[in-house]
């Protein structure tokens, strides 16, 4: 008869094997991993919010804006955290709107200096859809050709609205809006104004903010 197969006896596993080791580190390795992942998808960053809104240019200073704790992850860098962000003396280099971060890139100093304010009269309708700090494109019509068919031209692409101003004149309702033009641009803008040509201020779509 041929000999009976031996039968195998499986060994408990020892401490010692270093399967059994690896095996635990890579589980603990991953529990550490998995807790550091949510705990940085959870930290929150303290950062400055404007309180009203800030046009490139204006003196900005530490009573403007307020501070929230808002979920950044690895964007925190780029957003002011403190007051002492703000240097002292410093002017806006961007347009930040009320209730927006305030980015790092848009302090510094002597901002808007290649800038310059001219005020345009406006219609109430345009003025209602311009807002402070709103880029916006400054386009003409010559005066003697507003009622044909000529085309419009564009004579400033990058223009940011400062303020816009209500008034009244013999009980009519009269606006206007203080742009701030290129200096490279002035002369052309001065020169329609001055011809009595029909500027309109065209708000530029899309320019939302990062908000707290």
């Amino acid at each position: 008869m041929p000999p009976a197969p031996s039968l195998m006896r499986l060994r408990r596993p020892r401490w010692k094997d270093p399967r059994l080791i690896v095996g635990i580190l890579l589980v603990v390795l991953s529990v550490l991993l998995g807790a550091l992942l949510a705990s940085r998808a959870s930290a929150t960053t303290t950062v400055l919010v404007a309180r009203d809104e800030v046009v490139v240019g204006d003196e900005i200073g530490p009573d403007a804006f307020t501070t929230a704790e808002v979920r950044l992850g690895d964007q925190s860098g780029r957003y002011a955290s403190s007051p002492g962000d703000i240097p002292e003396g410093s002017t806006a280099l961007q347009s930040v709107h009320s209730g927006e971060l305030l980015p790092v890139s848009a302090i510094g100093q002597g901002g808007g200096g290649d800038l310059r304010p001219v005020v345009i009269p406006v219609d109430s309708a345009v003025a209602d859809s311009v807002s402070q700090g709103r880029p916006v494109e400054l386009w003409r019509t010559a005066a003697d050709e507003q009622d044909s068919d000529a085309l419009a031209e564009k004579l400033v692409d990058g223009a940011t609205v400062r303020r816009v101003f209500e008034g009244s004149t013999l009980g009519m309702r009269s606006m206007s809006v203080e742009v701030l033009v290129p200096a490279d641009d002035l002369p052309e803008v001065l020169e329609a104004l001055g011809s009595g040509d029909r500027m309109d201020v065209i708000g530029v779509p899309g320019d939302e903010g990062v908000g707290s």
